[in-house]
């Protein structure tokens, strides 16, 4: 292989795209795992107060809960996942987003927008559009 001077040759090499957590989770798992804060101290107590309410077990980053044992946070990617098995399912219901949310939180999953993916999934579903009251 030839390479031009300043063109990188990509010919034979694969480029990997990394898989980046939500960023809600990265700043939190950093934080716990080493104690890494950014410089603007707004955003550094944010983070702290935030990280209170987590705990990282095997890897993994938990929220504790008051009357809930510990909630798994789930990525964006999976946190669609979840919420789509649960509403179009083999044991899917079609149920109203609180309930749907709910629903969730009762197996055992957390994210920050748990309400807001569930209303949305709800008024994107064909079948809970047209059978729902008028």
């Amino acid at each position: 292989m030839c390479r031009d001077k300043g063109q990188p040759s990509t010919e034979g090499e694969q480029v990997l795209k990394i898989k980046e957590q939500d960023e809600w989770m990265t700043l939190i798992v950093r934080y716990l795992k080493e104690g890494w804060l950014p410089k603007d101290k707004t955003k550094a107590r944010k983070i702290q107060i935030r990280a209170g309410r987590f705990v990282i077990v095997d890897d993994m980053l938990y929220r504790r809960g008051y009357s809930l044992p510990y909630l798994r946070c789930a990525s964006s990617e999976e946190a669609d996942y979840v919420l789509r098995e649960m509403q179009e399912g083999i044991c899917g219901n079609h149920a109203r987003a609180r309930s749907l949310a709910e629903k969730a939180l009762r197996a055992g999953y957390y994210w920050q927008t748990l309400q807001k993916d569930a209303y949305d999934i709800i008024r994107a579903c064909d079948k809970c559009q047209r059978f729902a009251n008028v």
